[in-house]
């Protein structure tokens, strides 16, 4: 199984999960009546944000990675707040436990880029040589070979 198949499947698997628990709350209201909309929204919200930081580790480009690295963020966000709203937590909660969530995925994007704002060009690689360069090694090689 490729290493790139696994962060979809866990999406799909854990979409699959919290479809299934949330139509058994639906038949069975006094065996899974703790299981509501919100927490299938965690389910799958969480299991798709951490799928997507397993997925930012394996990529190469950093641009890709950061682009994953935000929609694991807004994922994790989503499924704190679903949460909360599950645990129907005290307002005063609802601000720290946002901050510390994304202040922890703040800190795992600078670890996984390596401090990378993005990647580095050709222009920025040693030996590097403009369009200009390039032209008027070619018109020496011209002449040299002319003469």
């Amino acid at each position: 199984m490729s290493k790139k198949i696994l962060p979809g499947l866990l999406v799909a698997l854990s979409f699959v999960v919290a479809a299934v628990l949330f139509l058994m709350s639906e038949l069975e209201p006094e065996n899974f009546g703790w299981f509501n909309l919100s927490w299938a929204g965690v389910i799958f919200a969480g299991i798709s944000g951490i799928a997507l930081l397993f997925g930012a580790l394996a990529q190469n480009s950093v641009a890709l990675k950061k682009l994953q690295l935000l929609l694991s963020g807004i994922l994790l966000v989503v499924a704190a707040i679903l949460v909360i709203s599950a645990l129907a937590l005290p307002k005063n909660l609802v601000l720290p436990i946002l901050l510390v969530v994304v202040s922890v995925l703040l800190v795992l994007g600078i670890l996984f880029t390596g401090g990378k704002k993005w990647d580095t060009g050709d222009n920025q690689k040693m030996g590097y040589k403009n369009y200009y360069q390039r032209k008027a090694e070619e018109e020496k090689k011209k002449d040299k070979e002319d003469e």
